[in-house]
């Protein structure tokens, strides 16, 4: 099942602490004893985790065969748990997981092809009537091993009440990057001493912003990585530059003092400490439950002047995928048709409206569950918009995945706080991974 001996080696050193793991098992959670029990493991937890119950609950009263069982998998060693469980032959019949860790899942054999689920009609609207890049992101090798039931894209929030104070209306927004940039700086508030009290702007993300200025880290005609392209300099350089002008250990200092890790109120953007910055399409169902009178707007990160891309970016987010040992697969696929929209397009539409994630499928959003559900978060449909463009492109489908994003995060972060120029950064990017490619090849790793 797994091609690397040495790493079937290491993982079954753990499996004693990892068999009394998967040994303990909670008090019963089942409801319907008389059904077949669908194991499914989630990395939600607080107020999520409740939306994620009642989503199976919903499934569970929509037929009479299976019960689904959800249990909160702490998102850190997610992974780990999936592999022992799997390795050990009691993994959870489903899993919803980041679509990041998919190819190495599936290089190693861990993963069921989710064609040996589908039915031919469930294929044909999966190939032909998804949004490609999220279909695109839960393949590997030719197969699909994961399906979407919420995929992350990300655009500016821009707080209108702030434009306002500098007689500007949000319809004349900037449609350049050095623009949004210029109209940050003259956000910016400041106390006596220069320190920042208000961010106007921050230019960062270089993972996502770099689809801006080209096709970013993977070439599908060469079905390579693409990582010191003259594009992704000017990206680099773009950031590193417009971080200088702010000021890094300003804007440092300024961060410590903010709340960026809140999934609720405190927010920084709906707190007023941040007037137009990068984020997810989940915040849209914050916003409209923590502070539903603020006004704001969602606009896709224009391109930059000179050789831009407009509507680009990729995604990331939660992919239902089925263990190879797994004892329930058609239950397991069962549900993720209802979650999915394969089934009932209503009921999958409101499952994908409960967490403000973005659906598989177009005809989701023309439901009346989800148009009405829009009324409420108009600024949803910017993010919908930028699903079918053809700037909008998968993470590189490699097994390292996790390890290439490590990479270039912290390339980014080398020429930010100038220990590296963007050229080195870059270099040293490519380096780097190149020697991870050659000691993977040189363990028996495929690509």
């Amino acid at each position: 099942m797994v091609k690397n001996l040495k790493w079937v080696a290491f993982l079954l050193l753990a499996l004693g602490f990892g068999a009394f793991v998967f040994s303990q098992k909670p008090p019963s959670q089942r409801k319907y004893q008389d059904r077949i029990e669908v194991r499914f493991w989630h990395r939600w937890g607080g107020e999520w985790a409740k939306v994620v119950a009642d989503i199976a609950e919903r499934y569970n009263q929509s037929q009479t065969k299976y019960e689904v069982v959800p249990l909160s998998v702490p998102g850190s060693g997610a992974d780990a748990k999936l592999t022992l469980g799997i390795i050990g032959g009691n993994p959870p019949d489903v899993m919803s997981m980041w679509n990041g860790a998919i190819p190495s899942l599936a290089s190693n054999g861990l993963l069921t092809p989710l064609e040996e689920v589908m039915s031919p009609a469930d294929q044909d609207r999966f190939m032909n009537e998804s949004y490609p890049v999220i279909r695109d992101s839960g393949r590997f090798g030719g197969k699909t091993y994961g399906v979407t039931i919420g995929s992350d894209l990300y655009a500016l929030y821009v707080n209108e009440e702030h434009l306002k104070e500098l007689g500007l209306n949000v319809e004349d927004f900037p449609k350049t990057l050095e623009g949004v940039c210029e109209l940050g700086n003259r956000l910016n508030k400041t106390d006596a001493n220069g320190n920042l009290t208000r961010l106007g702007f921050l230019l960062n993300s270089f993972s996502f912003v770099a689809y801006n200025f080209g096709p970013g880290f993977y070439d599908p005609v060469s079905e390579s990585l693409s990582l010191n392209t003259a594009e992704n300099l000017r990206a680099l350089e773009f950031i590193t530059e417009e971080r200088r002008k702010i000021g890094f250990e300003r804007v440092t200092r300024f961060q410590a003092g903010l709340n960026t890790g809140s999934d609720t109120g405190g927010w920084p953007f709906i707190t007023g400490d941040l007037s137009i910055t990068i984020d997810g399409q989940w915040r849209v169902e914050e916003i409209r439950k923590y502070r539903p009178d603020m006004k704001y707007r969602v606009i896709p990160i224009p391109p930059p002047a000179k050789n831009g891309r407009g509507m680009g970016g990729t995604i990331s987010g939660n992919f239902m995928v089925i263990p190879t040992s797994a004892k329930q697969k058609e239950g397991a696929w069962d549900f993720i048709r209802f979650w999915s929209g394969f089934a009932d397009k209503e009921a999958s539409a409101r499952c994908f409206n409960d967490g403000g994630w973005l659906p598989l499928f177009p005809d989701l959003v023309e439901t009346k569950t989800f148009q009405a559900w829009l009324k409420q978060g108009p600024e949803f449909q910017g993010f919908i918009d930028i699903l079918s463009s053809e700037n909008c492109l998968p993470m590189p489908p490699v097994p390292y995945l996790q390890f290439l994003n490590d990479q270039i995060g912290r390339a980014e972060d080398q020429a930010v706080r100038g220990t590296l120029s963007p050229k080195s950064a870059l270099e040293k990017l490519s380096y780097t991974v190149a020697e991870e490619q050659r000691k993977r090849k040189a363990l028996g790793y495929e690509e």
